[in-house]
This record gives structure tokens, sequence and C-alpha cells, in this order.
């Protein structure tokens, strides 16, 4: 499997080489793809900080939990 996901990655980083040799506006490609990285990120962030607070909460933490 791990020889799977090496092609793979090698697949992706040919594409991406393959791709800014043959587009002129490759400021453009980068921007989008900038853009979505800190999309994906900021995201992710979101989701990692409500998953947090509910297993908190499940596990009966929290902040009215410290005060009593």
């Amino acid at each position: 499997m791990n020889t799977l996901r090496g092609l793979g990655a090698c697949a992706v980083l040919a594409g991406i080489a393959y791709t800014v040799t043959k587009v002129t506006q490759v400021d453009v490609i980068v921007l989008g793809f900038t853009c979505l990285a800190v999309t994906v990120t900021v995201l992710s962030w979101i989701l990692s900080i409500k998953r947090s607070r509910h297993d908190r909460r499940a596990a009966g933490g929290g902040r009215r939990a410290r005060r009593s």
C-alpha cells in the first residue's frame, strides 16, 4: 500500500510540474491553490474546536464543572 501511495505522490508532483510548464498564468494558479489551502485549514481548525468542545461536554468537563 505504501508503494501505491508513493506512486500517487509522484503522479501528483508530475501533474503539478506539467501544469506549471504549460500554463502561462502561473501566478493565478498559485493564488487559487493558496486560497484553497487557507480555506481548508481554517475549516479544519473550526471543526477541531467544535469537536473538542463537544468531547469536553460529553466527558462532563467544561467551565461550569470547574467552578462548582
